[in-house]
C-alpha cells in the first residue's frame, strides 16, 4: 500500500525539527506530528554538532515512526551558495549550457566538487529571465546525507531553507500582493526573503543567533553555553531612549548588548532593502515579517519596528495549515514563526511549488537512477529465466533453432550494411554542428558579462563627481588596441593573450571632497569584491589603490576637472583568453 504521509525534517545548526503532514481536499495541507529537538553549544563546532544532529534526528525518526521512510530534508542557508542572475531568453540544451557556465561563473568552487541546482523564474517570453542558482560542496551535503541515511531514512535529498520558506510564504500568504520581506534569524545565518507578486529575492548574511551569543559571553567572560542560557532565560531586547532599565544589572546590561548586536542585523536588512529597490526593480516592503528561534527574542519586534520605521510581525507559518488533534498543540502554536522550512518542503512533495531547487548527492542520485532501472532490471532477469527454462526445455532443437536464427540475421546484416556509412557521416556531420554552435553559446555568455561590467561600473560612480573617458582591456599591462596616442606600445598580432585587466581613466571635477571621490569610488569596488554576497567584477582583495592608481590631487585649483587612472585586475574565472 503507498504511503501518503508527507514526511519532512528541517536539519538546522542548533536544532533539528521533524513533522508528518497529508493532503486534505482542495489541495490544502494538514500536520499531524511534530517533533522537535534542541542543540546546546556553540553552533560553529561542527564536530559537535554532527554527533548532536545525528542523536537528534534518530529520537525524531522513532516519535515519529517513521524509520524506513523517504524522505527530502531542509538544511540551512549557512553551507549554501545562493546566487541570481539574468540571462538571454533561450530553450532546450542551449538553457542548461548557459546556466551552467553562469554557474561556473558564480560558484567560488571546481563545479565538480560541488552539488548544485537551479531553476528559471520570471515570464519565459521575456528578452531576459531570472535564474536562481544553490550549490554546495560536496563533501559538506553527503556528511548531511549520511546522518540522514544513518537514522533510518531513504534520503530522496536536500531542499535548500530559503526557497522552502520562500514557497511557505507564498502558501500562507498568498492574499497579499504587497512586497513582503521575511527575515529568518537562525543560528549561524539570517535570511532575508523578498516576495512581490511573483517576484523572488534571496539575500543570505552571516549574522545569527550564534553571534548574539558570543556577544553576551564577550560581555561576562562567560563560556558559550553559560551566555547562551543567559539570552534564552534572561534575554531581552532593551528598548533604548526614554525607557527604564531593568532592575537587575546584568539583566540591563544583557539586553543592551543584545540591542547593539541586532544594530548590525539592521544595517544589513538595510543595505538588503536598498539594494533590492535599485538593482533588482523592486518596491519597499510594506511589511516585515520575523522568523527563526531568535526572533523569539522579547521585544524583538519592537526593536526592528523602530528601526525600519515599517509594520513588523511574527510569520505564521500554519495560518492556512490545519493542525490535527495528533500533532503537539502547544509546541505548534509556540513554535509558528520556526515551522516554515517544514511546511515549505511539505507543500513541494505534494504538489506545484513556486520555485523547486533540490540538491542531490551522489548517494541519492545513485539510488533514484537504481530504483528507475529497476522495473526495466526486473523484467531482464524474469526474461532470463524464461529464456533459460526454454532452452533446457527444447535443447534438443536449440542448436537448429539458433543455426537458422544465425542465417537469418546474418542476412539482414548483409542487407543493413549498405545503411551503416550513411549512419556514421550524419553522425560526423551532428558533431560538426555541435562544434559549431558553441562560440555562439560563448559570445552570449560574454555579451551578457561584458554589459554586466559596464552597468556595474555605472552603478558605484554615485554621482556626477566623476567621469569615465577610457575603458581599455589590457593582457600582462599592454593594449589589446593599437592607439596612436598610447605610451605602451599594442599585443602585437598574431599573439596568444589573456584579457587580465582594465585600464579605466577618466576626470573628477571639483567638488566638496576633491580628489577623495577617486578613492571612495576604489574602496566600493574594493568593498563587493571582498563581501562573497556582493556582485563584483574584479580582484581588488588584497590591492592597494597606490599600486593600481594615478590621480592628480588637484592642488593648483586652476581647472574644472582633474585627471585619474586606475588599472583593475580581474579575477581568473573571468580572464579572457584569446589570439590578435
Amino acid at each position: 500500500m503507498a504511503d501518503d504521509r508527507l514526511i519532512v525534517f528541517n536539519i538546522g545548526s542548533q536544532q533539528v525539527t521533524g513533522a508528518v503532514f497529508s493532503k486534505t481536499a482542495g489541495g490544502g495541507l494538514r500536520m499531524d506530528r511534530l517533533e522537535r529537538r534542541d542543540f546546546i553549544g556553540d553552533p560553529s563546532d561542527d564536530s559537535n554538532r554532527q554527533a548532536q544532529t545525528g542523536a537528534a534526528l534518530k529520537e525524531i525518526v522513532s516519535g515519529l515512526k517513521v524509520k524506513g521512510a523517504k524522505t527530502h530534508y531542509v538544511v540551512s542557508s549557512f553551507p549554501v551558495l545562493m546566487k541570481f542572475a539574468s540571462l538571454p531568453a533561450l530553450d532546450g540544451e542551449q538553457v542548461d549550457q548557459i546556466v551552467e557556465f553562469e554557474a561556473q561563473q558564480q560558484v567560488p568552487y571546481p563545479i565538480n566538487e560541488v552539488v548544485w541546482g537551479y531553476q528559471l523564474m520570471g515570464d519565459p517570453d521575456d528578452i531576459e529571465v531570472e535564474v536562481v542558482l544553490a550549490a554546495v560542496k560536496s563533501d559538506e551535503i553527503n556528511e548531511i546525507d549520511a546522518i540522514v541515511e544513518e537514522s533510518g531514512l531513504k534520503s530522496l535529498g536536500a531542499e535548500v531553507a530559503p526557497v522552502s520558506l520562500y514557497n511557505s510564504l507564498a502558501f500562507n500568504y498568498a492574499d497579499i500582493e504587497d512586497c513582503m520581506l521575511l527575515v529568518d534569524i537562525g543560528a549561524r545565518t539570517t535570511d532575508m526573503i523578498f516576495r512581490e507578486g511573483n517576484k523572488v529575492f534571496i539575500r543570505t548574511v552571516k549574522i545569527g543567533g550564534g553571534d548574539l551569543t558570543r556577544a553576551i559571553a564577550k560581555e561576562f567572560g562567560s563560556e558559550f553555553v553559560e551566555a547562551d542560557l543567559k539570552k534564552i532565560n534572561d534575554g531581552f531586547v532593551s528598548l533604548g531612549g526614554a525607557y527604564a532599565d531593568h532592575e537587575d544589572p546584568e539583566i540591563a546590561a544583557i539586553s543592551k548588548v543584545l540591542r547593539n548586536s541586532l544594530t548590525r542585523l539592521h544595517s544589513e536588512i538595510m543595505r538588503t532593502i536598498t539594494f533590492y529597490r535599485s538593482q533588482q526593480g523592486g518596491s519597499a516592503p510594506a511589511f516585515i515579517l520575523l522568523s527563526g528561534a531568535t526572533a523569539a527574542l522579547p521585544f524583538i519586534r519592537e526593536f526592528f519596528a523602530e528601526k525600519l520605521s515599517l509594520p513588523v510581525d511574527y510569520f505564521n507559518a500554519v495560518r492556512n495549515v490545519t493542525v490535527a488533534p495528533s500533532a503537539d498543540q502547544e509546541l505548534v502554536s509556540s513554535n509558528a514563526h520556526t515551522l516554515g522550512e517544514l511546511v515549505g518542503s511539505a507543500l513541494a512533495q505534494s504538489g506545484e511549488v513556486p520555485i523547486r531547487l533540490d540538491l542531490v548527492p551522489e548517494s541519492a542520485q545513485k539510488a533514484k537512477d537504481l530504483n528507475q532501472r529497476k522495473p526495466a532490471l526486473v523484467l531482464a532477469v524474469a526474461t532470463l529465466a524464461l529464456f533459460l527454462g526454454a532452452l533446457g526445455f527444447f535443447f534438443s532443437k536449440g542448436a537448429e533453432v539458433s543455426e537458422a536464427k544465425a542465417n537469418e540475421i546474418e542476412k539482414k546484416a548483409d542487407a543493413l550494411g549498405k545503411y551503416n556509412k550513411e549512419i556514421e557521416d550524419l553522425k560526423a556531420e551532428m558533431a560538426r554542428i555541435d562544434a559549431q554552435k558553441n562560440p555562439y553559446v560563448e559570445a552570449i555568455r560574454h555579451r551578457v558579462y561584458w554589459v554586466q561590467v559596464f552597468n556595474y561600473l555605472s552603478s558605484r560612480m554615485e554621482g556626477d563627481d566623476l567621469y569615465l573617458t577610457l575603458l581599455e582591456p589590457l593582457a600582462d599591462g599592454q593594449p589589446v588596441i593599437e592607439d596612436e596616442n598610447s605610451l605602451l606600445a599594442a599585443v602585437p598580432a598574431g599573439t596568444e593573450a589573456i584579457i587580465d585587466s582594465f585600464l579605466m581613466q577618466g576626470l573628477w571635477r571639483e567638488n566638496s571632497s576633491g580628489s577623495e571621490v577617486v578613492y571612495d569610488f576604489f574602496e566600493r569596488l574594493q568593498a563587493d569584491s571582498k563581501d562573497e554576497n556582493a556582485q563584483s567584477f574584479f580582484a581588488l582583495e588584497e590591492v592597494e589603490i597606490g599600486e593600481v592608481s594615478e590621480v592628480d590631487s588637484g592642488a593648483q585649483n586652476n581647472r574644472f576637472a582633474y585627471f585619474w587612472r586606475m588599472t583593475l585586475p580581474l579575477p581568473e574565472e573571468n580572464q579572457v583568453k584569446f589570439t590578435k
